[in-house]
């Protein structure tokens, strides 16, 4: 847990700040690029459903920064607990929001669980290029 720590800790807030704003215009250039190919293939549902899964998880993260400063500013006398509660009712809605599109048609729920997949693993991508030019990676 500590190397974690020290992994975070290398990065500015600034930093974070850039990660997050290219996370989400790379998150668009991938809806788009979806839909583009979704709907030439016959599958503009999925597509949809790649869509609305990345932006829950943009809205996700977003949550995630604005409830962590909220808990950072009213100092409580458990703050992890504060902010695994606020965890756990975000994935909830989360996932609720997914089972709810699935059940309406599959393509849309399966599209959703794809995009928050694909959001993710570019949320990482893009973390990995500022620990690759610390060197801290390496």
């Amino acid at each position: 847990m500590n190397r974690l720590a020290e992994l975070f800790e290398q990065i500015t807030l600034p930093e974070i700040q850039r990660l997050l704003r290219r996370t989400v215009f790379s998150a668009i250039g991938v809806a788009v690029v979806v839909l583009v190919v979704a709907g030439l293939l016959g599958h503009l549902i999925f597509g949809l459903g790649v869509c609305v899964g990345l932006v829950l998880g943009i809205v996700n993260v977003r949550l995630i920064t604005q409830q962590t400063a909220k808990v950072s500013e009213s100092k409580p006398a458990r703050p992890i607990r504060a902010l695994a509660s606020l965890t756990l009712f975000r994935l909830g809605a989360t996932t609720l929001v997914i089972v709810v599109l699935a059940v309406v048609t599959t393509q849309l729920g399966f599209g959703a669980v794809g995009g928050v997949a694909v959001f993710y693993f570019v949320f990482l991508a893009n973390l990995i290029v500022p620990l690759l030019r610390k060197g801290f990676l390496a």
